[in-house]
C-alpha cells in the first residue's frame, strides 16, 4: 500500500495534503479525474493535514524565492519535517507529492523522503487550486487570496527591475528617438498629402518646397475652384511672404490640375488632420525634451542647444558615457558609418553630419577648426553636468561665450580676452585661497626668525610683537656684511693654480694684503737635517739662482 502526500505552495502559506491509500498509481488516477470538479468525491479523497502561514509578505517572498531557485527554505524544511511520518518498517510507504522536479530533489537530499511530481500528483493539485477556499478554513474570502497573489506578484516585479532612480538620461534618449520617430511620420504624411493634392493643384508643390508649410496650405485652400474669401490673408500668415501668395492665387486660376471628388477630398482632409495631430504631438515631446535638459545637464544645453545636446547623450549611451568620451570622440559621434568609410577608402572625404556639426554656434565656412574646439568644450560641460550637485547653467555660459570669441577669432583674426563674471562663489573661494597663502607666508616667516634668533624659538605671540625689531635687525646685519664685502681686496690671479672658494664671515672680516704674483709656484717641501747644516750664518741658503744674481751684481759694480 502506498500513502501519498501533497505539498502545495500558495501566496498565503505551505499546505500539505493527505490522500486514500492505494495500491497502483495507474488505479488511482482515474478516480482522481472525476472527482476533481465534485467536492464532495474530491473530500472523500483528499484530506488536508497541515497548514502554515507566512507572517508577512516579505516571509512569501523569501519562500517563494527560494521555491523558485529549487532549494528548500528552512519553513519549508521544518514544516514537512513536523507533519509527513518518518518512514516504518512496515509495508507502507510514504510518497511526497511535489510540483516542482527540482524543489523535489532538493527535498530528497535535504530530508531522504521519496518525491513524485508526475502522474497523479499534478491533477490532486488541479483540484486543490480548484477547491482550496473550501478545503482551507478561514479561506472564504476568494478576494483574500487575489490580494495575496497579487501583492507577492508585484513584490517578484519589482525585484526583477534594476531601476535606477538617479539614471534619468534613459527619458532624453527615449524622448530623441521619440521625436526622430515623430519627424520621419510627419515627412512621409507630408509627401503622400503632396502626392493627392498634387493631381488637383500640382503648382502648388513647386511654390511651397517645405511639408509642414504644404500641409497648411492644403488645410486653407481644399478645393482650389471654391477657395474661401479671405484666403489670402489666411495664406499671408502660413507663408509669411507676399510674394508666394500672389504666386500661389494666381497659380489657383490657371491650374491644370484636374478636379477632385469629395471622396478624395475628404480622404485628403483625414490625412491632413492626422499630420496635424502627429506636428502638435511633437512639439510637446521638443518642450518635455528642452525641460528635462535643462534638469539634467543645464550646461551642455546652454553651450550648445538642447536639441544637439539631446542628440550627443543619445549617441554617447547616457550622460555617464558621453562625459567619459575625450574631445575627439564627442567631435565623430553621429557620423561614424561614413568617418570609417573615409578611412578606408582613399580620396573620400569624411561627411559634415556629425550632431555637432549641426548647432549654431559654429559657422559654415569654418567647421573643422570650430567644431574641434567646441567638443572639447562639450566634453568638459557634460563632466560638469555628470558630477557636479548643483545643477546650474553659469559654467556653459561660460564655456559658450569662450567658444563664441574663438570662433570670432577665427573667422576675423582678432581675439580678445575672455571675460567670465565671477559669482559671488568664486570670490568667496578666490578670498579664502588668498588668506590661506598669506597665513602660510607668516608662518613661514616666524619659522626663519626663530632658527636665527640665538635664545631658540620664540613663541607665537611674542613673534608677533618683535616683528619689526627682529626685520630691523636683519637689515643692520645685511648692510654690515655687504660693507665687509667692499673692503676684503680681492684675490690676485695665480697662473696654473685651481682656484679655492673664499667664506667670508659677517661677524669679523680681517682685511688681507695683496698676495704677491709668484711664477710657477711649487709645494713647498719640508726641509731635511742635512739641509739645516749647509745654510750659512746669515741664514740665506745658496741656490742657483742667487749666484745668477750675485754674478750678474758683480758685473755692473765693475
Amino acid at each position: 500500500m502506498h500513502q501519498l502526500y501533497v505539498l502545495y505552495e500558495n501566496a498565503t502559506g505551505y499546505a500539505l495534503f493527505r490522500t486514500t491509500e492505494f495500491e497502483e498509481i495507474a488505479l488511482f488516477l482515474p478516480q482522481v479525474k472525476k472527482s476533481i470538479l465534485d467536492i464532495s468525491k474530491f473530500r472523500s479523497i483528499v484530506f488536508l493535514t497541515a497548514f502554515h502561514s507566512f507572517e508577512s509578505i516579505k516571509d512569501s517572498f523569501e519562500n517563494m524565492k527560494s521555491i523558485l531557485e529549487g532549494q528548500i527554505h528552512m519553513d519549508l524544511q521544518l514544516f514537512l519535517e513536523n507533519n509527513i511520518p518518518k518512514a516504518s518498517k512496515s509495508r507502507q510507504t510514504v510518497v511526497l507529492g511535489v510540483a516542482d522536479p527540482s524543489l523535489a530533489s532538493s527535498i530528497t537530499d535535504a530530508l531522504g523522503f521519496s518525491c513524485l511530481s508526475s502522474g497523479v500528483v499534478p491533477e490532486i493539485i488541479r483540484g486543490i487550486r480548484f477547491h482550496l477556499r473550501k478545503l482551507i478554513k478561514g479561506y472564504k474570502d476568494q478576494n483574500l487570496i487575489i490580494k495575496s497573489q497579487l501583492g507577492l506578484a508585484h513584490q517578484h516585479a519589482r525585484s526583477k527591475l534594476n531601476m535606477n532612480v538617479d539614471n534619468f538620461d534613459k527619458l532624453i534618449i527615449e524622448s530623441v528617438s521619440a521625436f526622430d520617430q515623430l519627424e520621419k511620420d510627419i515627412n512621409t504624411g507630408g509627401n503622400q498629402i503632396r502626392h493627392l493634392f498634387s493631381c488637383h493643384f500640382p503648382e502648388l508643390s513647386t511654390i511651397v518646397s517645405d511639408n509642414e508649410l504644404y500641409i497648411k496650405c492644403v488645410k486653407e485652400i481644399k478645393n482650389r475652384k471654391s477657395m474661401p474669401e479671405n484666403i489670402e490673408n489666411t495664406l499671408l500668415t502660413v507663408l509669411n511672404d507676399s510674394e508666394k501668395v500672389l504666386k500661389v492665387m494666381k497659380a489657383a486660376e490657371t491650374s491644370m490640375g484636374m478636379e477632385i471628388a469629395e471622396e478624395d477630398m475628404k480622404n485628403i482632409e483625414e490625412s491632413v488632420e492626422r499630420a496635424f495631430s502627429l506636428m502638435k504631438c511633437r512639439s510637446e515631446v521638443e518642450d518635455y525634451l528642452n525641460l528635462k535638459m535643462q534638469r539634467i545637464a543645464p550646461n551642455l544645453s546652454a553651450l550648445i542647444g538642447e536639441k544637439v545636446g539631446a542628440r550627443l547623450i543619445s549617441r554617447a549611451g547616457g550622460l555617464i558615457a558621453l562625459a567619459k568620451l575625450p574631445g575627439s570622440t564627442v567631435q565623430v559621434l553621429g557620423a561614424e558609418k561614413s568617418l570609417f568609410r573615409a578611412m578606408k577608402t582613399k580620396g573620400v572625404k569624411s561627411s559634415d553630419f556629425s550632431s555637432i556639426k549641426n548647432s549654431a554656434v559654429i559657422g559654415k565656412s569654418i567647421k573643422g577648426r570650430s567644431s574641434r574646439y567646441l567638443a572639447n568644450k562639450c566634453s568638459l560641460a557634460a563632466r560638469i553636468d555628470c558630477f557636479s550637485v548643483k545643477s546650474e547653467s553659469i559654467h556653459g555660459e561660460a564655456l559658450k561665450d569662450a567658444v563664441e570669441q574663438q570662433v570670432r577669432f577665427y573667422e576675423t583674426g582678432k581675439f580678445g580676452p575672455v571675460q567670465c563674471e565671477m559669482t559671488e562663489e568664486r570670490k568667496a573661494a578666490a578670498a579664502a585661497k588668498k588668506a590661506l597663502r598669506r597665513k602660510r607666508k607668516k608662518e613661514r616667516r616666524r619659522q626663519k626668525l626663530s632658527l636665527k634668533q640665538p635664545n631658540g624659538c620664540l613663541s607665537s605671540s611674542e613673534s608677533d610683537v618683535k616683528t619689526t625689531e627682529s626685520d630691523i635687525k636683519i637689515l643692520e646685519s645685511n648692510v654690515n656684511t655687504q660693507e665687509s664685502v667692499v673692503n676684503t681686496p680681492e684675490p690676485v690671479k695665480q697662473k696654473n693654480k685651481k682656484r679655492k672658494s673664499t667664506v667670508l664671515v659677517s661677524e669679523s672680516v680681517v682685511e688681507t694684503p695683496e698676495p704677491v704674483k709668484q711664477k710657477n709656484k711649487r709645494k713647498s717641501t719640508v726641509l731635511s737635517a742635512e739641509e739645516d747644516q749647509n745654510v750659512p750664518e746669515n741664514g740665506i741658503k745658496k741656490t742657483p739662482k742667487l749666484k745668477k744674481k750675485r754674478k750678474s751684481m758683480g758685473e755692473i759694480n765693475s
